[in-house]
């Protein structure tokens, strides 16, 4: 069972994991950053024993810690063509996955490499190594983000509108294009905001 936390913000974001069972999902957060100041600190789960001042990297918590009070939403695999044009995109997929123990065995495996330090799944980086890269290792054996690869469209698209309705525009001296660069750079900064508090 993968599990898909759906945190809207803005554009919508979510954060990833995978259900292992005995009321524990394992999932990946920040690797680095600071940690909460003496003001905002929360005290650690009395459950799971989760600290979130200091928690990093490959992360086994309980479901309330990953959940965060947020709802519960589950990611469908082989789903029909029909099917995943309806849907929310980031929501399905028409490709298969590994079978459920096949999924928590790659879950386990990468947290157990360093429990201690999370470390498991490398340095977290919101566009190329994040908890859905992760998510997705273990159900599919890819790296495959559906939130990055929209929200970078939609910074296309976004640049594409603006663009379209200019009548004379300077190429970037860079040859990238900078409408798209900025908004991309703004979700992207919403985002890691988020998921940092």
């Amino acid at each position: 069972l993968s599990i898909y936390v759906y945190i809207y913000l803005w554009q919508g974001c979510m954060h990833a994991g995978i259900y292992v069972g005995e009321g524990s999902v394992i999932h990946f957060v920040k690797t680095k950053g600071k940690g909460k100041t003496s003001s905002k600190r929360k005290p650690p789960c009395s459950d799971c024993k989760n600290d979130p001042n200091t928690a990093r990297g490959v992360l086994k918590t309980c479901v309330d810690c990953f959940l965060k009070g947020h709802g519960l939403f589950r990611f469908e695999y082989n789903v029909s063509h029909d099917r995943f044009n309806i849907k929310n995109k980031g929501t399905c997929s028409t490709e298969s996955c590994y079978p459920g123990g096949e999924t928590v065995r790659r879950a386990s495996e990468i947290f157990d490499k360093d429990p201690n330090h999370g470390t498991g799944f490398g340095e977290y980086d919101l566009l190329k190594n994040n908890c859905e890269d992760f998510a997705s290792y273990c159900k599919r054996g890819t790296n495959v983000s559906e939130q990055v690869v929209r929200v970078l469209s939609v910074g296309n698209s976004f640049a594409d509108s603006s663009n379209s309705s200019c009548t004379s525009s300077a190429a970037s001296p860079t040859g990238i294009d900078d409408a798209a660069t900025s908004k991309t750079a703004f979700l992207i900064s919403k985002a890691t905001s988020f998921f940092s508090s």
